[in-house]
Formats: C-alpha cells, sequence, structure tokens
C-alpha cells in the first residue's frame, strides 16, 4: 500500500513539474469549456470493501460507506449529477475480483471519445514481494491473503 500512495504522490509532482508553462498550480480551463461538459458524459466503477472474505486480510470500517457515499456524490448536483444506471456501485459481497473486471471492462466499451472515465477504489491493496518485478494489486473481496495472481486480487499493471 506505501508502494501505491509513493506511486500516487510521484505521477503528481511529475504532473506538476510538467505543465508547459513552467507555472505552477491549475491550468486555466478554455472559454468553450463549459460547452464540451454539456457534451461529455461520465461513467464510474466505485468500489468499497470493509468486509474481506479470508480472515488473514483484515477488514476495513468504513470503506463501503465511502464508496457509498461518493457514489450518492457523484449523482448529486455537486457531483455532477452522474446517472444511476452510469455509476456502478461495488460494496463488500459484490465486490468480487469477476464483479470488478466486468464493470472496468463495460467501462471501456461504454466511454467514447471526450467521456470522462472515474475509477474510485476503497479497500485494501499490496505488493507481491516473491517477484522480481513486485507487481502491485488491489485487494478485491475474494482475495486470498498470499499469492495475488492466483485470483482475487487486480494487477495494477492491467
Amino acid at each position: 500500500m506505501k508502494n501505491l500512495v509513493l506511486l500516487l504522490l510521484l505521477l503528481f509532482a511529475f504532473r506538476l513539474s510538467a505543465q508547459v508553462d513552467g507555472e505552477k498550480g491549475a491550468t486555466p480551463l478554455p472559454a468553450h469549456h463549459s460547452s464540451l461538459i454539456a457534451h461529455r458524459s461520465t461513467r464510474a466503477v466505485v468500489v468499497g470493501i470493509s468486509d474481506y472474505q479470508n480472515p488473514q486480510i483484515p477488514d476495513l470500517r468504513f470503506a463501503d460507506r465511502d464508496a457509498a457515499a461518493f457514489a450518492d456524490w457523484l449523482r448529486s448536483p455537486a457531483g455532477g449529477r452522474v446517472p444511476e444506471d452510469h455509476v456502478i456501485l461495488l460494496t463488500d459481497k459484490n465486490a468480487t475480483l469477476g464483479n470488478f473486471a466486468m464493470a472496468l471492462d463495460g467501462l471501456v466499451d461504454d466511454c467514447k471519445e471526450g467521456d470522462q472515465a472515474i475509477i474510485y477504489f476503497s479497500g485494501h491493496g499490496d505488493v507481491e514481494r516473491k517477484m522480481i518485478t513486485q507487481p502491485g494489486y488491489l485487494l478485491c473481496r475474494d482475495a486470498p491473503a498470499i499469492c495475488y495472481m492466483g485470483g482475487g486480487a487486480f494487477n495494477l499493471r492491467d
């Protein structure tokens, strides 16, 4: 999990340092941006796992509720009024690797150029330490406690 957080921080830092004009901070949107938003569709896969199937993986207290709250926010006016059928919410028993993979596959199929895709995952992540490459995984509800490539865990390279 620490490696995943480090990777995200590095990507964020790289994004900030790679701005074209060298200025720090946010880049203003073009004047015609508001018309682009009206024609763009937003779709989301939102996952929250508090109750893991394997007793060796510690349960979390609020991951399922955090995901449900985020999905509700997306549907609200503040979150962009994303239509109900554009938000896939998977929590606890429904948040298996199979369901997560199918939701991501549907996201790829349904999104068109200019659409916005959101993937929200609240749960455990880990690194497989027995391999040289040490791939990172998102642990779905049906993840094993070891040997993540055996199933139940989503390889971040995918």
